[in-house]
């Protein structure tokens, strides 16, 4: 009986720890380096004013300093989209008429996409919100949380791993709240103020989602380029260097 019950506790342990490495985050094993997946709009994929310039080069933007901070133990993977939301639909795109339909800046449907075109993944950085608190699309800031927040759902609610992950972890998620805006187009200016009640609301959002949190503001004030809305080249590497020290705290084994 004795022997019976020793061998049901270790089928039991045995089970559990598997369980266990599976829904932990992959972490690099032997040979990999630390995926991170940076989803934004275009203060990640590194929009610039500079004249004649309209992409801020790869070791400038703030993914760009992340790699260099963190080094070669990490893979940091830049999905950057200007004009990209976090859920609202935005067909303004430029294209023209015959196929603007088909292109769509909101993010929630390429999502889901993006993050399973990477795996393996550790953690998931999502950067969202400023394009969602444009006058046009009427939304609250509460609304624009709520936006991320579907997001930060849809990595945690993905918790089948052998069916929604090929047996890889379940990603850790890290919030930033953008900085807040002074903008001087009128596509955001009236929101201005709103833009600052967004760092608040997405510390709550992420804590009762049980996800990381950082916020952009605590590093970058007011984004510094003529529009009131993108970053300058050196507020891009005080922010990097900020979001870098939280993913090696998260990722510390």
């Amino acid at each position: 009986m004795k022997k019976m019950l020793f061998l049901v506790m270790a089928l039991v342990i045995g089970i559990t720890a598997n369980i266990q490495s599976v829904c932990s985050a992959n972490m690099g094993g032997p040979g990999e380096k630390i995926r991170i997946m940076c989803y934004g709009d275009s203060n990640t994929w590194g929009f610039t004013q500079r004249p004649a310039v309209k992409r801020y080069p790869a070791d400038v933007r703030w993914t760009g300093v992340v790699q260099k901070e963190l080094g070669n133990k990490y893979c940091i993977i830049e999905e950057g989209l200007s004009s990209r939301t976090a859920g609202a639909d935005n067909y303004d795109n430029g294209l023209n008429e015959a196929i603007a339909g088909e292109l769509n800046f909101n993010g929630r449907p390429t999502f889901m996409p993006l993050l399973k075109s990477h795996i393996p993944l550790d953690v998931v950085v999502i950067m969202l919100g400023t394009n969602d608190i444009k006058v046009k699309f009427h939304l609250t800031p509460e609304q624009v949380t709520a936006n991320v927040e579907k997001l930060v759902q849809m990595v945690n609610l993905s918790c089948d791993p052998e069916k929604e992950w090929y047996g890889y972890g379940v990603p850790k998620v890290l919030v930033v709240a953008p900085v807040a805006i002074m903008a001087t187009k009128s596509s955001f200016s009236a929101k201005n103020a709103a833009s600052r009640e967004l760092g608040p609301l997405f510390k709550e959002m992420a804590a009762r989602n049980h996800v990381d949190f950082l916020d952009a503001n605590d590093y970058v004030q007011v984004p510094g380029m003529p529009d009131g809305i993108h970053l300058t080249a050196n507020q891009h590497k005080v922010l990097g260097k900020a979001i870098a020290a939280k993913l090696k705290e998260m990722t510390k084994e």
